[in-house]
């Protein structure tokens, strides 16, 4: 087998497994569902450039929310993020399983407006492991933080909501 149906499989393989997640990823960092097919779209797109000019991945789930949170940051440099109106008038509720008690409590509007609250890598560590249900060491890949830090911060983070939320 070439070396180029290796990676076209490699890719064919990544995209099934994943495209799905990295949508929701997207879609819940940006909250707007034209704009997420787009990133996921690009998503892709520069990973499946980068495997055709002969570089190889070592973690492709890893790569893929990397690339993904650049896209991110690049568009969110360029225009702010959608209001919180937008992203309720389209029905969006975050997946947090372990947070679901929390999020009982109150309706999901005040969940996301306090989720906001919170600075941006601790909220990013957050999506990616009760959203996307990744490991300590995964979200490290794609942060490039090492896996105490985001540990360390999904901890702080969860804490925080807690005292947030009782505020309410």
């Amino acid at each position: 087998m070439s070396k180029e149906t290796k990676q076209s499989e490699a890719y064919l393989k990544a995209y099934d497994e994943y495209a799905d997640a990295i949508y929701r990823y997207c879609l819940f960092r940006v909250f707007n569902e034209e704009k997420a097919k787009d990133l996921a779209q690009d998503t892709f797109l520069r990973t499946w450039e980068y495997l055709a000019n002969g570089r190889q991945i070592e973690n492709i789930r890893a790569f893929l929310y990397r690339v993904a949170t650049n896209l991110i940051i690049d568009q969110s440099r360029k225009k702010r993020e959608e209001s919180l109106d937008v992203l309720q008038e389209q029905g969006f509720e975050p997946g947090f399983e372990e947070l679901d008690r929390i999020e009982a409590n109150m309706d999901s509007e005040q969940f996301l407006e306090i989720l906001q609250e919170l600075d941006e890598p601790t909220r990013l560590c957050l999506t990616l492991r009760y959203v996307e249900d990744l490991e300590p060491r995964e979200i490290a890949e794609i942060t490039g933080e090492s896996a105490n830090t985001v540990s360390v911060r999904i901890h702080r983070g969860i804490k925080k909501l807690k005292i947030l939320i009782e505020h309410e």
